[in-house]
């Protein structure tokens, strides 16, 4: 007798044992959804549908280099991540977008991976569930720290010019996710001393902050800016504050020469609050209130050099208004690769995103003259075929006073990303600028640096322009010293622009180009740099028919 009871509750032991083992790793098998817009939607999606919670959340912070693969484990890679302070486990939680005892929620995942995924100092992140248990799933949260600590020595060349920069910057100071900077640059208009710090959550807070000091060649530029981003698609309420003080010389070329400066003083605040009004779970509707407050004014127009450009005209201003701003945003990102950047996971959103502000100049308040100021944006992105993707954008501003609206601005651009084999990339690029009864601060140019890659800097300037490139990227799987991966280009770069003083439109533009494409793996700091050859196919006055070096991260496209 006693022996059969010692069966029974053996067997109701083992019962229980297995039936805990299987809680406590048995996630809900994923959902069956027709297209992944993400690694791990399905997963997570499944989760959400059973009611779970977040449970206990285990963060991983991985070195910049992984010794535990035996052909990564070298000199220099066990060097750098010696050398390399991981990002604190703390400064990670306190940028997680999660927390224990929430309601599970896909979206909200993926949210939380991007945002971690848009820090500098990150060069890869996820999210994934470990197991399930009482109603809970445990998580795990991977980091794949970048290499932040950098003698940037960084350097450019394009329309037979260079820029270059000397800075001592690490975007993790001490593993806090704090940006330091010290250094020296050059830029196609003047030299600077630069001093920055920028924190991607102040004091432990929603707030991110970014306060520069530069002290120029003809000038100085002081600037802070607080932000409280909406962070999630459920954010109750977001804000920003803006304000800048500058002294420089804006510079005005004509066929790569400059031609005139003008001596500018700029004073600028700037603070919007937005509140959530809705969301749907696709789309969030914000609206809130904005002010503006802006004073310029300008020296006399020094001639530098003969040319046909006319003298820029510079009239003081002063700008305060206030008013409304509208935002409507559709949550449709989605992942992809190789696109704009090399081996990165990469996030961009397939949905809407507009924003509508119109703020009233008033006299009484300090402007110059009394009138509405409108800004207007809006992006949208889509997948027209298979392999196939499209980021398009565009904005409007214009202001009316003194009986006539002024600086008026539009601006579209479209890229299209077709990847008919994994590691190519073929890239098509147009846009459209143009500019009416501009202010002084505001110029159309194409030429070197202004994606016209061969021609010289600033070549040509005017009031409408348009500009395509087309291209072939090849990322091949060669990797030099287990951090930079090696790709191929070829390009053509086409221009056109309406120039000044009633000369209509100019010819077009072209040069095709080819060279080395080169991806950093593990660095925060240029991410891929050109080493190429571009040769115009136009002869013209300062432009001859040969091929010119183009170095440097020289495309956001």
């Amino acid at each position: 007798m006693l022996s059969r009871w010692l069966v029974v509750a053996g067997l109701i032991g083992a019962g229980v044992a297995l039936h805990a083992q299987a809680a406590t790793a048995a996630c809900p098998p994923p959902a069956t959804i027709e297209h992944a817009r993400w690694a791990g939607e399905a997963e997570w999606l499944a989760i959400q549908r059973a009611g779970l919670h977040y449970g206990a959340i285990r963060i991983q912070v991985d070195n910049v280099y992984d010794l535990a693969k035996p052909r990564e484990d070298v000199w220099y890679t066990r060097t750098a991540d010696f050398l390399h302070i991981r990002t604190r486990v703390w400064e990670v939680r306190r940028l997680l977008l999660i927390r224990s005892g929430q309601r599970a929620d896909a979206q909200q995942v993926y949210e939380a991976i991007r945002h971690l995924r848009g820090q500098t100092f990150v060069r890869g992140a996820d999210i994934t569930p470990i197991d399930c248990t009482h109603g809970t799933v445990a998580v795990r949260v991977d980091v794949r720290d970048a290499w932040t600590l950098k003698l940037d020595t960084r350097f450019a060349r394009a329309g037979n010019a260079n820029v270059w920069r000397f800075k001592l910057e690490d975007s993790n100071f001490l593993g806090s996710g704090q940006t330091l900077a010290i250094g020296h640059q050059k830029t196609l208009d003047r030299s600077m001393n630069v001093l920055e710090f920028l924190s991607p959550a102040l004091l432990g807070s929603d707030w991110t902050a970014a306060a520069y000091y530069e002290d120029l060649s003809d000038g100085r530029l002081e600037s802070l800016a607080l932000d409280k981003p909406f962070l999630l698609d459920t954010t109750p309420w977001g804000a920003g504050v803006t304000m800048l003080d500058q002294r420089l010389n804006l510079t005005y070329y004509d066929d790569g020469v400059q031609q005139w400066y003008l001596p500018q003083r700029e004073q600028t605040f700037a603070a919007d609050w937005q509140r959530l009004l809705g969301f749907n779970g696709e789309t969030a509707l914000r609206a809130g209130i904005a002010m503006d407050y802006a004073h310029y004014g300008y020296g006399v127009p020094v001639r530098v050099a003969a040319g046909d450009l006319p003298p820029p005209l510079g009239a003081p201003r002063t700008l305060a208004g206030v008013g409304p701003v509208l935002s409507l945003h559709q949550d449709h990102f989605a992942s992809f690769e190789n696109l704009r950047e090399v081996a990165r996971t990469e996030d961009y959103n397939l949905g809407w995103d507009a924003r509508a502000q119109v703020l009233w100049n008033s006299m009484v308040l300090g402007a110059s003259g009394s009138g509405p100021d409108v800004t207007l944006s809006a992006s949208d992105g889509f997948e027209p075929f298979a392999h196939w993707v499209v980021l398009a954008d565009g904005s409007f501003t214009a202001r009316h006073d003194a009986g006539g609206w002024h600086n008026a601005s539009l601006v579209a651009a479209a890229t299209a990303y077709g990847q008919p084999w994994r590691r190519q990339t073929l890239v098509f690029h147009v846009d459209y600028a143009s500019l009416l009864h501009p202010d002084p601060e505001d110029r159309l140019y194409i030429g070197g640096f202004q994606a016209l890659r061969g021609y010289p800097n600033f070549y040509a300037t005017g009031s409408r322009r348009v500009r395509m490139t087309l291209a072939d990227r090849i990322v091949t799987p060669m990797v030099w010293f287990h951090t930079f991966q090696v790709g191929f280009v070829v390009f053509n770069d086409d221009a056109i622009i309406d120039r000044p003083a009633g000369q209509g439109w100019s010819p077009w533009y072209s040069s095709v180009g080819a060279g080395f494409r080169i991806g950093n793996l593990r660095g925060s700091f240029n991410r891929v740099l050109y080493f190429t050859v571009a040769e115009p196919l136009r002869a013209e006055v300062g432009v001859r028919r040969k091929p010119e070096i183009v170095v440097g991260d020289v495309l956001t496209f």
